[in-house]
């Protein structure tokens, strides 16, 4: 498995490359797991080796080295050892027989069924790669004609969407470890968007489906940001165009007995809200068919196109948590200011 590459993430979990010999009984994995570089292998009983080294995830270049030495796999991270592996009899003894080697590069292989405990989509960046000593041009080539797959030059916390693009997660699975009962007297919730949407992009940032797939509630950018519920506008607010803030926006809301408060920069307001629509959004919060969409909202419209990050309950929601996704949306890196409005003039044209 002798490779070598530089590699740049945000991510906290994911592939950065599987390989097996000979059989899908022998084989490596390289990986993210919780922000630190996580390397697998299997033993003759089936036992998984686990090995976990450096902190991988804090979007900073690094340069990784896999080699094989003295029956051992051995990971370096910028030239100093993260992870060292025994290799096994059965890998050995395969080598010799000249066995096929296989790689995938951020994935598993297809149809493959080996479960490595781990999300395999990686939201990173790979550049300089030599894997196990092969020509990879063509590879390369694809890399540099994709936009998908391109890699840009700065990148900051966030989830980039395309402007054609939704992520759609169980509401549930996004609250799981969140302090929400619906029988405290005092319910409420919060929601934090900090978003920086393309030049003249609109959409819908947030939206909170029933499961009868009907938005009860949702946040949008039309000229400005305007808040509906069940199928009114409660509130609105004013873009920024301070210089200062480069285009970035922070919008806080929280829903709370008998009211909703929102705040974006200086400007808040305060909305009443009645005792039924309240009962009815604890009920759609509460039930396990309700629905987050970001970035857009059932039906196919209304895309949004930029950078965004959303808190519920003070905690960032994980866009990898997504039923639905699509390959466009970095789930855990966005481009830098500059990058954004580039995209966007070419997109244009």
């Amino acid at each position: 498995f002798d490779s070598e590459f530089e590699i740049r993430t945000l991510d906290p979990e994911g592939i950065i490359f599987f390989g097996d010999i000979g059989t899908e009984r022998n084989w490596f994995l390289l990986a993210v797991h919780q922000g630190y570089l996580r390397a697998q292998t299997v033993h003759e009983d089936n036992q998984v080796i686990v090995s976990t080294g450096t902190v991988i995830s804090d979007g900073q270049w690094k340069t990784v080295q896999v080699s094989k030495q003295e029956r051992g796999i051995f990971v370096n991270v910028g030239g100093a050892t993260a992870v060292k592996m025994e290799q096994s009899r059965e890998s050995q003894v395969v080598e010799l027989g000249g066995g096929l080697l296989r790689i995938a590069i951020g994935a598993l292989m297809p149809n493959g069924i080996i479960d490595v405990g781990l999300n395999p989509a990686l939201d990173g960046c790979l550049r300089n790669w030599d894997w196990v000593k092969q020509d990879s041009s063509i590879l390369q080539h694809r890399v540099q004609e994709s936009d998908a797959q391109r890699c840009w030059e700065h990148i900051g916390p966030g989830s980039f969407f395309p402007g054609e693009a939704v992520a759609c997660l169980p509401l549930q699975a996004v609250l799981e470890n969140m302090t929400l009962v619906r029988e405290n007297p005092n319910w409420n919730f919060t929601v934090g968007l900090s978003f920086h949407p393309a030049p003249g992009s609109r959409g819908v940032l947030f939206a909170i489906v029933d499961p009868q797939n009907k938005t009860v509630l949702s946040v949008s950018i039309d000229k400005e940001l305007v808040l509906h519920f069940r199928g009114k506008v409660l509130g609105s607010g004013t873009l920024s165009s301070n210089p200062c803030s480069m285009g970035s926006h922070n919008l806080e809301l929280l829903v709370m007995e008998r009211q909703f408060a929102m705040k974006m920069g200086t400007e808040q307001g305060v909305m009443q809200l009645d005792q039924d629509d309240l009962e009815h959004l604890k009920s759609i919060w509460s039930h396990s068919g309700s629905r987050l969409y970001l970035g857009g909202q059932p039906g196919g419209s209304s895309f949004f196109h930029g950078c965004l990050q959303v808190k519920i309950q003070g905690t960032v929601v994980d866009v990898d948590l997504a039923e639905v996704k699509h390959t466009g949306i970095r789930s855990h890196s966005c481009p830098s200011t500059m990058e954004i409005r580039d995209q966007n003039r070419a997109r244009s044209m």
